[in-house]
């Protein structure tokens, strides 16, 4: 039988590549034996070269080192507080970092190389060739960020550059089994022997969201130099290592997000209160208009006194269509109650709030007297939305036994497939405001709109909602599959 190629599918049948799966699990022995040789090397050089940096660059350099891994932000080393301390900068430290003596008296100039190429260059042939082959693979390859592009837990795990395209097999055990496909993770990666593992990778894993940001590193950096290679990014490390600070501090202490309403405006629940100098009755004649709907369609849902009489009403305000959903008939705009000799709008916007005083005002004149507004904070809505999410939206618990109607799902279903039909052909600000059909054309279109795709799929795992998408019929459509 003739023996597959390492992209050829695997015979067994699994729809795999050969290298992939059977191939996989051949070398998995000797694979394992190279890993834990590497992990067990990097752990006796880490050790070695701490001494080796203390005797030659002095007690001073890790804290030198430390400022300029942390951008001179007078960060404390301090591991609980930056976790990147132990996992990230002492590798870094110690094969990356050259100390810069241009401020400095010449009689305390230290070596101008990486810590390990200067225990090289002092130890010369008394170093174990497997170390010495350790160090000078460590110090060749800078961090890059690596999207997840499939995990085998307990393994390995199959990366993708980013910014320099390369895929490359990683055997970890620990991160196989907490990252996840479109993740992406800060890391320097090293090969021997045909193993290749992390060597100080960053903790703060990035989730897909990230990623058009890392695609726009990408392409500034080809701007400078285009088709570049490992040696820019080894010029870019401070702006590699900026860019992974700004992500993680994101990621940790995310900013309030800038909701909006479906018009686009800043989201703000406002109240209006107004005295009424009118009946009921003469409020709502004046302004059913808001509703879209006649009088005698509104009147019914009133509540009336012995004399038959309106005291109270309520009614949304309404307008034709909506600017961000094509699909839309309606948008509620707000929601207005007349109860007696008061008059109270709700909206959620400073400028809905402005057009419903002048459409009151046009309406009713002096028979409305406007008193005061009523303002939520969006801190006390986020607070609110935490105990109960719909409050936020002004809206009551769905109602289950409602949602489980056949032709309530069948309607909410009809809705979705409209929406991201609709989706296929609107621009998208992820995708540079390209539709996704045009982005579908193009090799960096299609990037985009897989990472988009990614945060689709992430999103849907961990919380499915009625509208959430079907990501693989997406995929069709646009031809990625």
């Amino acid at each position: 039988m003739t023996q597959a190629g390492r992209n050829d599918p695997c015979p067994c049948g699994s729809g795999k590549k050969y290298k992939r799966c059977c191939l996989a699990k051949k070398s998995a022995p000797v694979a394992s034996l190279n890993w834990q040789k590497m992990r067990a090397t990097e752990g006796e050089l880490v050790h070695i070269l701490l001494k080796h940096a203390e005797r030659h660059y002095g007690s001073e350099a890790v804290a030198e080192a430390w400022d300029e891994f942390s951008l001179w932000n007078e960060v404390p080393m301090d591991p609980e507080t930056e976790p990147e301390l132990d996992t990230v900068f002492l590798p870094w430290f110690l094969f990356n970092w050259i100390p810069g003596n241009a401020e400095v008296d010449a009689a305390k100039h230290l070596p101008e190389m990486q810590v390990a190429m200067h225990y090289l260059k002092r130890k010369g042939p008394q170093v174990d060739s497997f170390h010495r082959r350790f160090i000078e693979e460590a110090c060749s390859q800078p961090y890059s960020f690596f999207q997840v592009t499939d995990a085998d837990p307990d393994r390995s795990l199959l990366l993708k550059d980013i910014l320099l395209g390369r895929e490359v097999t990683v055997h970890e055990h620990q991160a196989s089994t907490i990252l996840h496909r479109g993740d992406a993770i800060f890391t320097r990666i090293i090969t021997m022997d045909d193993v290749s593992i992390m060597v100080g990778g960053a903790p703060a894993i990035i989730p897909p969201r990230y990623l058009n940001d890392l695609i726009g590193m990408r392409e500034r950096m080809a701007e400078v130099s285009p088709g570049f290679g490992r040696e820019l990014l080894e010029e870019y490390d401070i702006e590699l290592r900026s860019l992974y600070y700004e992500i993680r501090e994101e990621i940790y202490n995310p900013p309030l997000p800038q909701m909006q309403n479906t018009d686009g405006d800043p989201l703000q629940l406002t109240k209006l209160y107004y005295g009424l100098q009118c009946t009921p009755r003469e409020a709502l004649d004046a302004l059913a208009s808001l509703s879209m709907m006649d009088v005698d369609e509104l009147i019914s849902e009133g509540k009336f006194n012995e004399q038959g009489e309106l005291t109270s009403i309520e009614f949304p305000w309404l307008k034709k269509g909506n600017a961000q959903q094509k699909s839309w008939d309606n948008t509620v705009m707000g929601h207005i109650t007349i109860n007696d000799g008061q008059l109270t709008v709700d909206v959620n916007s400073q400028q809905r709030a402005d057009a419903v005083k002048r459409k009151i005002t046009r309406r009713l004149g002096e028979r409305a007297v406007f008193r005061n507004a009523v303002i939520q904070s969006v801190e006390k809505m986020l607070e609110d939305s935490q105990d109960n999410p719909a409050a936020m939206l002004g809206k009551a618990e769905p109602d289950d036994d409602l949602m489980a109607h056949p032709e309530i799902q069948e309607k909410i279903k009809e809705m979705a497939d409209r929406h991201w039909k609709e989706w296929l052909d609107s621009p998208i600000p992820a995708l540079k405001d390209q539709t996704p059909r045009d982005a579908a054309k193009s090799s960096i279109g299609r990037e985009r709109l897989e990472a988009l795709l990614l945060q689709f799929e992430q999103r849907v795992a961990g919380d499915a909602q009625p509208f959430a998408p079907d990501v693989d019929a997406l995929r069709r459509s646009l031809g990625l599959t």
